[in-house]
């Protein structure tokens, strides 16, 4: 009987330490972890985007992804014939808004993506331009909700409003952000009448010393529709050329 409540004096005492720890991170401090976080110098995989209607229907598309870093992104579309040759490239900034570019054979030209264009959907999929950028850690003001268990992982549920002069579709993001790997993985995404209008969830895998997401699912409430990025031969740390991030490099597959 001694033996049984002191084990439970142990666990009892392991668990006060650990949710002060919890509590003792501040929603900044907590989001400055994930904005920071360490990430592959380089990572290359294959990657395919599942877009699936009310009726389960799915059409996958097959992309080529390259990143470097946090800062660089180029993705390739392989198939189906309709987004064959298609391209996109994204450049990441701490102190402004992401320059973005789309390549579309039928168009034969590179183009820019406007800011005011953002909005618009990425490739016929849920995801938006604003949605494939990156969030800008100065751009919001956190708070800390509370801690929950999300898919078995303890997490801390922080708030993000954007400031005022940010340019976004929406009013409030809602973060569970895993403490092992500082990834939000799960998001939802409220809109301008403050309305719950998408739920993203990540997968995550280890990989060497790297948390990477090998599952991604935005599902848009409002149109009842949802698509996956589903991630394959995923490697980092290849040695990639930096060179071949650029607009130039667009129309052609590596």
């Amino acid at each position: 009987m001694k033996t049984k409540i002191i084990s439970m004096a142990v666990a009892i005492f392991a668990a006060i330490i650990n949710i002060n720890c919890v509590i003792g991170q501040t929603a900044d401090e907590i989001m400055k972890r994930v904005d920071t976080r360490t990430v592959p110098k380089d990572n290359k995989s294959m990657m395919k985007m599942n877009l699936i209607d009310s009726k389960n229907q799915v059409r996958q598309r097959d992309i080529k992804t390259f990143k470097l870093n946090d800062d660089k992104l180029m993705m390739w579309f392989l198939s189906p014939a309709d987004v064959k040759g298609s391209s996109f490239f994204k450049i990441s900034y701490d102190d402004r808004d992401d320059d973005m570019w789309i390549y579309l054979p039928a168009l034969g030209k590179v183009r820019r993506i406007a800011s005011s264009a953002k909005n618009g959907s990425f490739m016929g999929s849920d995801f938006t331009f604003e949605d494939m950028g990156d969030r800008k850690l100065k751009d919001y003001t956190y708070k800390l909700l509370k801690t929950e268990t999300y898919a078995g992982k303890q997490c801390w549920v922080i708030e993000s409003i954007p400031n005022p002069k940010v340019s976004t579709d929406y009013s409030k993001i809602i973060s569970w952000v895993w403490g092992d790997a500082d990834y939000a993985i799960k998001e939802e995404f409220y809109n301008k009448k403050g309305a719950l209008k998408k739920i993203k969830t990540s997968e995550l895998s280890k990989i060497k010393a790297y948390w990477v997401p090998k599952k991604i699912v935005l599902q848009d409430l409002s149109a009842d529709h949802k698509t996956e990025l589903v991630f394959d031969k995923i490697e980092v740390d290849t040695g990639l050329d930096p060179n071949i991030f650029d607009q130039n490099n667009m129309t052609k597959i590596y």
